[in-house]
C-alpha cells in the first residue's frame, strides 16, 4: 500500500501522465525537463512517430518512471502526419489514401476499419516499443478510437490482460471542473483543491516552444497556439502553487502499476479532464 511520508494511507492518489512522448524533438525535450520536477510518473510513447528514438536514447534510464504504449491510430495535425508501424497491406482500413492515420477517430465510425488489423496494428507498435528497450507497464490511446470503433475496447481489455499490460480506463476518475476559467494553472488549482478522497488521472502534454511545434495546428488549433499551450502544460508538472497545494493537501502522485482498480462507472467523455 502506498504510504505518504508520514506513514499514512494519502486521501488522494493522482496518476501522472505526459503524453504523446516520441511525437516530436519538442515533446521529448519537453517531457524530460518536466520529469526533473519528479511529479511526472507515467510516460506515455507513440510508437509510429518518427521521435520514439530518440525518446529511447532520453528516457529509458528513469527507472522511476512508468512508461506506456500511447496507441496511435490517428494522425490529428495538418502537416505533421504519422502512419503504422506495419506495412500498408496488412493495415490497408486504417490509413488514407497516402498510406497515413485518418486526422480523427470519428472517420472510423463511416469507414468501418478492420477490427482485426486495429489489434495487429496495436502488437506491433507494443513489439516495436519493447525492442527499443521499453519496459511497458500499461496502455491507454491516443485521441481514443476505442469509442469510436465497436468492440475495440473489450479486444483491448483482452489483449491487454495477455499481454500483462495495465488498461488505462480501469484506474481512474476524472478531477471534474469546478469553476469556469480560461487559465488553465487556476483550472487546475480549483480541482485540486476541490478533490474529494479518490484516485484520479492527470495528465498533460509537455513540450518546448520551438518551430518544429508550431509547425503543428489544424482547423481547431493554429501552431502557435498549440505550441504556446503545450508549454503552458509542461506547467502542470512543475508549476509551485500545483506542487505545493499537492504537498499541503497529501496528494501522492502515483504510478500505474501503483494504482488501484476502479469499479465506479466511469463519466461521459466529455467530463474528462484531457488536454
Amino acid at each position: 500500500m502506498l504510504r505518504e511520508s508520514n506513514g499514512r494511507e494519502p486521501a488522494i492518489r493522482l496518476i501522472t501522465r505526459a503524453d504523446d512522448c516520441g511525437s516530436s524533438h519538442s515533446a521529448n525535450v519537453g517531457i524530460a525537463e518536466s520529469l526533473k520536477a519528479g511529479f511526472i510518473k507515467n510516460v506515455s510513447l507513440m510508437a509510429p512517430c518518427r521521435f520514439i528514438e530518440e525518446a529511447a536514447e532520453m528516457l529509458i534510464g528513469h527507472e522511476d518512471v512508468c512508461f506506456g504504449l500511447h496507441v496511435t491510430l490517428n494522425a490529428e495535425w495538418d502537416q505533421v502526419k504519422w502512419g503504422p508501424v506495419l506495412p500498408i497491406s496488412q493495415v490497408s482500413t486504417l490509413v488514407d489514401e497516402n498510406g497515413m492515420f485518418t486526422p480523427s477517430p470519428q472517420v472510423f465510425e463511416e469507414q468501418k476499419p478492420d477490427l482485426d488489423e486495429i489489434m495487429l496494428e496495436i502488437q506491433a507498435q507494443l513489439d516495436k516499443l519493447r525492442r527499443l528497450g521499453f519496459r511497458i507497464a500499461y496502455v491507454d490511446t491516443h485521441m481514443f478510437p476505442e469509442y469510436h470503433v465497436p468492440g475495440m475496447e473489450e479486444r483491448m481489455t483482452e489483449w491487454a490482460d495477455k499481454e500483462g499490460l495495465l488498461y488505462w480506463n480501469r484506474f481512474c476518475s476524472s478531477l471534474r471542473r469546478v469553476e469556469e476559467t480560461d487559465h488553465l494553472i487556476d483550472d487546475i488549482v480549483s480541482r485540486l483543491k476541490a478533490a474529494d478522497k479518490g484516485q484520479y488521472l492527470y495528465v498533460g502534454h509537455p513540450a518546448i516552444d520551438t518551430c518544429e511545434m508550431r509547425m503543428l495546428g489544424n482547423k481547431h488549433i493554429s501552431g502557435d497556439e498549440l505550441a504556446a499551450g503545450r508549454v503552458l502544460e509542461a506547467r502542470l508538472f512543475t508549476d509551485p502553487r500545483i506542487l505545493q497545494l499537492c504537498k499541503e493537501k497529501g496528494i501522492v502522485p502515483i504510478r500505474y502499476d501503483e494504482a488501484s482498480v476502479i469499479t465506479e462507472r466511469l463519466p461521459p467523455l466529455d467530463e474528462w479532464f484531457f488536454l
